[in-house]
């Protein structure tokens, strides 16, 4: 896959979950809030990013992008193993297609380093 298309992918990808946010819970909640606009942020650097050349800048992109998604999905795994998200198996999806994500950033990321020292 192009860098292109997995920056294109992974911006759609954390907006959409980004403004999710702000519909799931009913009164002011931090976290959620806060979730919300870590999500919409790195989703505006993706998009705003993905036309750009190999650089080391655009490492930088791939790796926080592996980092914030395999970060969530093992929280969000841990969220339901314990318990604390959903009592059906159905759960075990958001998780799921967050650590897809983190690993389309990692083998798209891997395959497209810079060569270049600055």
């Amino acid at each position: 896959m192009k860098p292109k298309h997995m920056l294109t992918i992974g911006g759609i990808w954390f907006l959409i979950e980004g403004l999710s946010g702000f519909f799931m819970v009913s009164e002011f909640d931090f976290i959620a809030f806060g979730f919300s606009i870590f999500c919409i942020s790195l989703g505006t650097l993706c998009l705003l990013a993905r036309n750009e050349s190999s650089s080391k800048l655009r490492d930088a992109i791939f790796i926080t992008g592996f980092l914030s998604t395999f970060g969530v999905s093992l929280i969000a795994y841990y969220a339901q193993w314990s318990g604390m998200f959903m009592d059906s198996p159905i759960g075990y999806l958001p998780p799921t297609l967050w650590l897809i994500v983190a690993i389309g950033f990692f083998l798209v990321g891997r395959a497209n380093m810079s060569t270049s020292a600055s």
